[in-house]
């Protein structure tokens, strides 16, 4: 089976001088969940943020669905791959939660109605339909995440990449945020701290530790090997 991303050698320095990847190798196959473990500036974010070309490569290469991530390919790449960020307020910033989760179909050229028929559908599938007419910030930690994937989800992507998508978020959004990311057809890679939502999402989970890839292996036994079961969240 081909894996839907493929990054073999990938290295990155931060103009700082600070060393954030170096020579990682990583594959998404269809189907599967790859869980990213390991304290933070281990290089976890440094590679998500190669896969649609908001970082780039200084050495090795990344393909996504058979496209190099190179500036000729970015445009496709980035209808493939919907990233929900760390932070949810940098994805809503528009007046009310549909306006939101339409925004990017509208750049994309569809009319307004087929944008609110998308974006609606989108918000169903993440459980806010009641609350399409609500300012964005008046949701809570969690609604707030969930409007944040509609928006993705509503790009029709191929694959789904999440930054710490439990930052800030109390224990039953957490679970809520699990059981819908269950549901989620499309292959996911998911950077997180959380022992327990990575056993409850995750098929396959790589560990990092100072830009490099320590382990990879089931998500159980990469959590035994690395005693991560200390970084669940208090």
């Amino acid at each position: 089976m081909a894996p839907l991303i493929e990054v073999r050698g990938l290295e990155f320095r931060y103009p700082n001088g600070a060393e954030a990847l170096r020579g990682v190798d990583l594959d998404l196959f269809p189907g599967e969940t790859l869980i990213l473990l390991g304290a933070n500036g281990s290089g976890k974010t440094t590679l998500l943020l190669h896969l649609n070309g908001l970082l780039r490569a200084q050495a090795g290469r990344v393909t996504v669905c058979g496209l190099e991530v190179a500036p000729s390919n970015l445009a496709a790449i980035r209808n493939k791959v919907g990233f929900v960020f760390q932070d949810a307020d940098d994805q809503l910033f528009m007046p009310t939660v549909l306006e939101d989760v339409a925004y990017g179909l509208l750049n994309r050229g569809l009319s307004a109605e087929a944008a609110r028929a998308s974006a609606l559908d989108a918000l169903a599938e993440v459980g806010l339909s009641d609350l399409a007419g609500r300012a964005p910030y008046h949701l809570s930690g969690g609604e707030k995440r969930r409007a944040a994937l509609a928006g993705v989800l509503a790009m029709l992507p191929d694959i789904l990449v999440f930054d710490e998508p439990t930052t800030a978020l109390d224990p039953p959004a957490q679970r809520n945020l699990a059981a819908l990311m269950r549901q989620l057809a499309p292959p996911k890679i998911v950077s997180t701290h959380d022992a327990a939502f990575a056993r409850a999402i995750g098929s396959r989970a790589m560990f990092f530790e100072k830009g490099k890839v320590a382990g990879v292996g089931t998500v159980e036994a990469i959590i035994k090997e690395f005693d991560w079961e200390a970084h669940l969240p208090s």
